[in-house]
């Protein structure tokens, strides 16, 4: 614990001298797909919505959900880790025009041995079937497809969850197989003629 203490404090430190990787961001039509920061996951663990909107966005409280708020850890020693965010981690999905928080995607790590990573996402209850999660997700497998080392993207859904298969299915993804816990399912960018 007091490693990631200490590791935590050199990152503000290096935040603040600007020797951090910063927040990267992606807009589509309707939203803003943005790296979650050390900053706004500490106000995620907190569940704080005060934090939050200090940092510039909204929340109207489903954020962060049950799932994203048991992989912080995770998460915060993968910022620590590469001093900041490399991209490969986790993002939040947030309406354009109001900054509220209405999901979040990203990734599980940076590209393995074979350059594949894994894609998750999310949407909050208010914001199911509004088509969020596709938009989001699709902006961010353009940008993973466009960063070296990614050779291809695969994904799993709870069985059972028709509304995570029906955007992994409009994404491109196959079904590969499933077992009683997970739905696992693949994205091969196409090949392009040499």
């Amino acid at each position: 614990m007091m490693n990631s203490v200490y590791k935590l404090l050199v990152i503000v430190q290096n935040l603040q001298k600007g020797k951090v990787n910063a927040p990267m961001k992606l807009e589509t039509t309707r939203l803003v797909v943005q790296t979650i920061d050390l900053p706004l996951l500490e106000a995620a663990a907190e569940r704080d919505t005060h934090a939050m909107e200090a940092l510039g966005f909204k929340t109207n409280g489903e954020w962060p959900a049950p799932d994203f708020h048991d992989a912080i850890p995770y998460f915060r020693e993968l910022l620590i880790r590469n001093n900041g965010t490399r991209g490969f981690d986790s993002w939040i999905i947030a309406e354009k025009n109001t900054l509220e928080i209405v999901g979040g995607t990203g990734f599980l790590g940076g590209p393995d041995a074979n350059g594949i990573i894994e894609i998750g996402f999310a949407t909050n209850e208010s914001h199911r079937r509004k088509g969020y999660a596709f938009e989001a997700a699709h902006a961010l497998i353009n940008w993973a497809l466009n960063q070296e080392h990614v050779q291809g993207i695969v994904a799993r859904c709870e069985p059972g969850n028709i509304g995570s298969a029906g955007v992994l299915t409009k994404l491109g993804f196959q079904l590969d197989r499933e077992d009683a816990e997970y739905c696992y399912w693949t994205y091969m960018p196409p090949l392009t003629p040499a």
